[in-house]
């Protein structure tokens, strides 16, 4: 069994949900309001920059920090994201092989997987420690063992953000596509005072029957990101569930999460 942390901050966004609040009050966004991210931990440069993604990044991390109460120069972040950047790599593939044109060194520093942390790492001005992580429909396990690692080794708070933009179909051609969703959960020492849950991430498998909580009830196009896991988590601590639930849809090992409502 892993380390027993507490979740102190929650943040996420998804078009028609712009924050955890939204999310928990079931209250949706008209079609005709404004669907996209704001990119809020973003400096104005910075937010001109960033992808979607990465501004939906921004918003998650912004509303897990105020409500957590952590400081945005020193908390460590971690970014977990299965395909990252894809659709600004792609743009500059295309650009390479079929249009024969010379990419844009501005894209080009836009591309890659870790994009979104450094953009936040400097807008924030963070001198704590940063990374991005992949790991397929298992990313928002490897991003909370993460975050553990760094709790377990005296850091005071992490925070831990899962997001994938929508699927490019040039990209998945077979697999079942899936919309963008950004979730993330700040995490602190086991006893932390503002406490909404505390977990421990228990061994993976195929054996989901002792599987207590359902997951978040999401469309087609959101429970088929490979963050599903992470909403699904952020979901069972606003509902203040406690019991068991599984970090994927069936598409990872099945990393298992212990959680304990602290309401």
């Amino acid at each position: 069994m892993s380390l027993r942390v507490a979740v102190t901050g929650l943040g996420m966004f998804m078009p028609g949900f712009p924050n955890a609040t939204a999310w928990a009050e079931k209250n949706e966004l008209p079609v005709d309001d404004p669907r996209k991210p704001g990119g809020l931990a973003f400096d104005r440069v910075n937010r001109r920059r960033a992808s979607q993604m990465g501004r939906a990044i921004g918003d998650c991390v912004a509303e897990a920090m105020a409500s957590a109460g952590v400081d945005g120069q020193t908390t460590p972040v971690i970014v977990g994201s299965s395909i990252g950047e894809a659709n600004a790599m792609l743009g500059l593939l295309d650009k390479m092989w079929r249009e024969h044109e010379p990419m844009s060194p501005a894209v080009f520093t836009v591309s890659v997987h870790n994009a979104a942390s450094g953009l936040l790492s400097i807008s924030m001005k963070n001198k704590g420690y940063t990374t991005s992580i992949a790991a397929d429909y298992d990313t928002p396990a490897a991003t909370l063992f993460e975050g553990l690692g760094l709790l377990a080794t005296g850091t005071d708070a992490v925070v831990c953000v899962c997001a994938d933009e929508a699927s490019p179909r040039s990209l998945l051609e077979q697999a079942p596509h899936w919309d963008m969703l950004s979730a993330a959960l700040v995490l602190q020492p086991e006893g932390a005072a503002n406490a909404l849950a505390h977990l421990t991430i228990d061994d993976c498998g195929d054996d989901r029957e002792n599987i207590t909580i359902a997951p978040a009830e999401l469309a087609v196009g959101f429970a088929n990101s490979p963050q599903a896991g992470m909403m699904d988590l952020l979901d069972a601590i606003q509902r203040g569930e406690s019991g068991k639930l599984v970090l994927d849809r069936g598409t990872g090992r099945g990393y298992r999460v212990t959680l304990t409502s602290a309401r």
